[in-house]
């Protein structure tokens, strides 16, 4: 019986403060909309970091003299190592093949013999791994290395790292962001809130003044406040979504249908927080909401 009470007299003050209302609610769609594109966001860059790490080899180039035998006891010792989750030969004539779909027939039309050398690809389980399994590599007799060098073996561990903390420095940035804007909604909702108390100060008074608790009168402004991040909620996760959905679909019909981006769900995406855009979203904007209104409530009904 309370609840409905609570429940008729928050959506009363809304319709009648419609005007804060909307303030309100706008102010959660934006810090909303915001937090669930730095959740689409990060989703993808987590995903691209994993890509890149996926795509982290080594090269090893080897002599054109080294014997089969040679070649077959240096790929036994590579699959044997924990960090190597993948090997793949390139021969002579594959390398060539390689450099004419990259550089046309004109470079090579002319050559009297294949320059390049035959390679291995080595894939690592782990990109932070890649400097301690190249190190292996460097002293081995079968490696192609200019004297006084260690060329034969090559990655780039310098662009690979840079790429990482690039990405890892975004995600630490909008996370930031995220709860810059969250502070925002949470002291903008409370001045909404705080004006709609204003309004109704003389009814406050009166309730206070005939035995009414602090919870009774604070209940209706709770819940005014968590319907309308709600409602905020909702519209920010909609057009995330939607947003989201356009972009994907945009980018596979185009010539950019190489970059994979993840498709955000807008009810369910596993059994993990977080959720799908709808629940996550409608959730943290309820909390703001609800915080919001409490925060200006504490000023007027101090006990």
């Amino acid at each position: 019986m309370r609840f409905g009470f609570f429940l008729n007299e928050a959506f009363g003050s809304l319709r009648r403060n419609w005007v804060m209302t909307m303030a309100a609610v706008i102010t959660v769609f934006i810090s909303t909309a915001i937090l669930g594109l730095v959740l689409v966001t990060d989703r993808n860059l987590n995903e691209g970091a994993t890509s890149l790490k996926n795509r982290v080899l080594i090269e090893v180039f080897v002599k054109d003299e080294a014997t089969p035998e040679q070649l077959q006891a240096f790929e036994q010792k590579v699959n044997g190592m924990s960090e190597v989750k993948k090997v793949v030969f390139v021969s002579k004539e594959e390398a060539l093949d390689r450099f004419r779909k990259s550089f046309g027939d004109r470079i090579t039309a002319n050559l009297p013999v294949n320059p390049l050398p035959a390679s291995y690809e080595i894939y690592v389980n782990d990109a932070d791994e890649v400097d301690t399994v190249a190190a292996r590599f460097y002293t081995d007799p079968i490696v192609a290395n200019s004297p006084g060098t260690k060329d034969g073996v090559q990655y780039a561990a310098k662009t690979v790292r840079r790429m990482l903390g690039t990405i890892d420095l975004i995600e630490k940035g909008m996370w930031i962001a995220t709860g810059l804007f969250a502070a925002a909604a949470i002291l903008l909702i409370s001045t909404t809130v705080r004006l709609s108390i204003f309004a109704r100060r003389r009814e406050v008074e009166i309730m206070r003044l005939v035995g009414a608790t602090n919870w009774f009168i604070r209940w209706p402004f709770v819940m005014e406040g968590f319907i309308a991040g709600i409602i905020g909620a909702i519209l920010g996760a909609l057009a995330v979504y939607v947003s989201n959905w356009a972009l994907v679909n945009w980018i596979e019909n185009s010539a950019l249908d190489y970059l994979s981006l993840y498709k955000y769900p807008l009810w369910w995406q596993s059994a993990s927080w977080p959720l799908g855009l709808l629940p996550t979203l409608g959730v943290l904007g309820g909390a703001l909401g609800a915080v919001g209104s409490s925060v200006a409530l504490r000023r007027y009904l101090r006990t």
